[in-house]
């Protein structure tokens, strides 16, 4: 039977023509790129050329790769979060919450905005948790779970007039390649990960103005410029720069190709079975519903036994009962219960999602029938 994938805000399939091309690079090219021979300083020179094909979009900003996107949020917190307070968002990925969690347990002063309903962040909310002590804010650019868009340049620009100190980063994890953005100068770091848009896992990057020192979180033999020490991923990183280039040229056009598909789904599901979570300011690529009065995980077995693999949630939260992000703006333990989390990518097959959308129909009425008759 076929496999329908919607889980890419999880991870994506790797673009084959991509990974092959890297591999035959890497099978030849093995060298340690520290090291002083011919052959590795052309290795070297490949991933220096990999970092220049990223920045060479983004003006004043070095870049360090990292393992992930998640090292890549903590690098920069560890640098950053060190006295005053620290502000952040309930609706982060775990990578950013967890981390502001932890300095808190050190005795550093935490504040945490609400949310919107659907997860983006409430700006007055966090305006108001702004002060003359305030030393690092981070802010999701695009949620995981929902999509919910914060204009982290618009909300960048409003922290630094309140306080010119404060250091801005964003998680841009979910929006890198998929989003039309371009960090002004008010965002002074932010996270991005290879393996979302169609490169491959072990591989990440944050990005970040040339006026900052960033700390290192692995010391060791000083690579990357001594921020992340530890032989560089050659492979994952030629993946994702290649990734960049052919992927970068189209954001705009893929974005609204992934609108219309995610319009498109939306209209098909049946209103009386979900209910939307992401709010109407939301990314193309993520859809947030819940069956409400439904097991999420139960539809999700279901679709899976059909050949349509869907999401419940973060695959890094997937382990607690409800999704830390939807309670902090819905209370309804039956929502919750049922929430379900569709993703799509660049070559997602508008059919196929149209299929889905029909098959998520076709089981929750049948559940919903089976439910009522045991009344």
């Amino acid at each position: 039977m076929k496999s329908f994938y919607f889980d890419n805000a999880a991870t994506t399939a790797p673009d084959k023509e991509i990974l092959s091309s890297a591999a035959s690079f890497c099978a030849e090219n093995f060298y340690n790129p520290s090291a002083k021979y011919s052959k590795a300083l052309r290795v070297r020179s490949v991933l220096e050329g990999c970092r220049k094909d990223i920045l060479d979009r983004y003006y004043a900003r070095k870049l360090v790769f990292t393992s992930c996107g998640t090292e890549a949020d903590v690098t920069a917190i560890l640098s950053f979060g060190k006295r005053g307070n620290i502000v952040t968002t309930e609706g982060e990925h775990a990578a950013v919450y967890k981390t502001f969690e932890q300095l808190k347990q050190r005795g550093i002063e935490v504040r945490y905005a609400k949310l919107l309903y659907g997860g983006a962040v409430d700006r007055e909310d966090l305006l108001s948790k702004i002060d003359d002590n305030t030393t690092f804010v981070s802010v999701v650019h695009v949620n995981n779970e929902t999509g919910a868009v914060n204009d982290v340049n618009a909300i960048a620009e409003s922290i630094k007039k309140k306080n010119p100190k404060v250091v801005f980063h964003t998680d841009a994890v979910q929006s890198f390649l998929k989003i039309p953005f371009v960090p002004n100068e008010y965002v002074d770091l932010f996270s991005v990960s290879a393996h979302k848009v169609c490169a491959i896992k072990g591989v990440g990057a944050l990005i970040y103005n040339d006026r900052l020192h960033v700390n290192p979180l692995l010391t060791g033999g000083g690579q990357e410029d001594g921020i992340r020490s530890g032989t560089e991923n050659v492979l994952g990183i030629k993946t994702f720069a290649d990734a960049f280039k052919k992927y970068y040229p189209d954001v705009e056009k893929n974005y609204i190709v992934a609108e219309k598909m995610k319009k498109a789904f939306t209209d098909i599901l049946d209103k009386k079975y979900f209910r939307i979570l992401s709010p109407i300011v939301s990314s193309p690529y993520i859809l947030s519903i819940s069956a409400v009065s439904l097991r999420g995980e139960v539809i999700q077995s279901r679709l899976d036994d059909l050949g349509y693999i869907i999401g419940t949630g973060s695959a890094c939260s997937s382990k607690a009962p409800h999704s830390r992000i939807l309670k902090a703006f819905e209370g309804d333990a039956k929502v919750l219960d049922g929430a379900l989390r569709i993703s799509f990518i660049f070559d997602t097959d508008i059919s196929a999602a149209i299929e889905c959308a029909e098959t998520l129909n076709a089981v929750a009425a049948e559940l919903y029938g089976k439910m009522n008759a045991k009344r």
